[in-house]
């Protein structure tokens, strides 16, 4: 009798692990991650890689510092926000908290290591004109995959991110990629965070 209540206790905790959903976003968390990536756009601009062209000459130091800062915002931005979505979860008393933390993450890391590797590709091509473009698309289905874990808004950044993406791959667009990718991954952590942060707290 104890045995199968036993089972039946795990039973249920599995069953309802397997639903669950991190609901608890961090406003303050993706504020910070705007902010974090107008800063690196502004280093990057400063590093002279804004237009496609640009970049698609960069070679030696300048290259290697421009994916270094860029490599280190990705990282930065997700374990803030993944730190900030567990903190809330626990302050909002959602069980669970740590272990659907890191499904949402273990549902980023394949698209994330396809952006890693597409972008050790394009360097080696000498095709960084394209790698905004590779980064919104890479970041946005990883937000997406994210999102079967978590709540809506993380599904409608990434279609940002996707749709900023796809556009900055048409050649009428192209030129304009930087701003997209400002658009899509600065001001769109950025404007999710104030809404997450008015509505739900921060």
């Amino acid at each position: 009798m104890l045995q199968t209540a036993t089972q039946d206790i795990r039973q249920i905790r599995q069953a309802l692990e397997a639903n669950s959903r991190l609901t608890s976003l961090s406003g303050s968390a993706l504020v910070l991650s705007g902010i974090l990536a107008f800063t690196a756009a502004g280093v990057s601009s400063q590093l002279g890689a804004v237009e496609p062209a640009a970049r698609k000459a960069l070679s030696g130091a300048t290259l290697s510092q421009l994916v270094l800062l860029w490599s280190a915002t990705l990282v930065i931005v997700v374990g803030l926000n993944l730190i900030g979505m567990v903190i809330r979860a626990r302050t909002d008393g959602q069980p669970l908290a740590t272990r659907l933390g890191k499904r949402v993450l273990f549902a980023m890391l394949p698209s994330l290591f396809v952006g890693g590797a597409l972008t050790l590709a394009l360097m080696h091509e000498h095709r960084l004109d394209l790698v905004f473009a590779v980064w919104m698309l890479c970041y946005g289905a990883a937000l997406i995959a994210a999102s079967a874990h978590s709540i809506t808004s993380v599904r409608l950044l990434g279609l940002w991110m996707l749709l900023g993406g796809g556009l900055a791959l048409l050649p009428a667009v192209a030129p304009h990629d930087y701003t997209m990718f400002l658009g899509s991954f600065g001001a769109g952590h950025f404007l999710l965070g104030a809404w997450v942060g008015l509505r739900y707290g921060w």
